[in-house]
């Protein structure tokens, strides 16, 4: 049944979670004066890959909790940053972003929006709760991109029944439903995508998963 708490407290998530901040990967590429290790991208690809070599599936929430931090430190929401920045990248807060561009849909209802729509094969659902790094349409074609809390009401989400291949953690769909956004959470403009790419590409060299994230594959949004 769709809830609000994807996994249970003795789900592998919150252990393989705790392997990825061991492993100093999350701050490998990161300014050290934003709180990360420094180094180039080139490090973090050989660190996802020796990491990928023992554990899989720590490997893939590596993806989702490193490119999540990117985004904010891409993002010009300097407050959002702040706010966040520091609990990504001590894994107090499990933060995760599709793999696919679909973008949510907005209700401007004249002191905020009310969002709709679905995110797949989502990774990185932590039962203590987690930040969603999400596209979203309002009046333009190109979609803008959010960072939404999965405490917010009308989130729910739906455990995929098979895994995608990308190790043991589970994935989940993400179905959003008058979920109310605020602009405070307002992340980043269409070309956050584009911003990520370097070190997607990085994770993707490391990894033995490929993913899709690559914004010349990214649909176009009709009108």
């Amino acid at each position: 049944m769709p809830t609000n708490a994807v996994l249970s407290p003795s789900a592998p998530g919150p252990d393989l979670l705790h392997e990825v901040v061991d492993s100093g990967l999350l701050r490998c590429g990161v300014p050290p004066h934003l709180g990360g290790a420094g180094s180039d991208l080139d490090a973090l690809a050989a660190g996802a890959a020796e990491l990928a070599r023992h554990h899989p599936g720590a490997a893939w929430l590596l993806w989702a909790q490193r490119l999540a931090i990117e985004a904010l430190l891409q993002s010009p929401n300097v407050a959002l940053r702040e706010h966040w920045l520091a609990d990504f990248l001590s894994g107090e807060r499990a933060a995760t972003l599709s793999p696919t561009f679909t973008p949510l849909q907005a209700h401007d209802t004249g002191r905020g929006w009310l969002l709709r729509g679905e995110q797949l094969a989502v990774p990185n659902l932590q039962w203590a709760g987690f930040s969603l790094v999400a596209p979203l349409r309002l009046h333009e074609q190109q979609a803008h991109w959010v960072l939404l809390r999965s405490e917010e009401d009308g989130l729910s989400i739906m455990r995929d029944t098979e895994s995608p291949g990308h190790g043991d953690p589970p994935t989940a769909t993400l179905q959003l439903n008058q979920v109310f956004f605020r602009e405070d959470e307002w992340l980043c403009g269409p070309d956050l995508p584009q911003r990520l790419l370097p070190v997607a590409q990085a994770l993707g060299r490391g990894l033995a998963c490929a993913t899709d994230w690559n914004p010349n594959t990214a649909p176009t949004l009709s009108p």
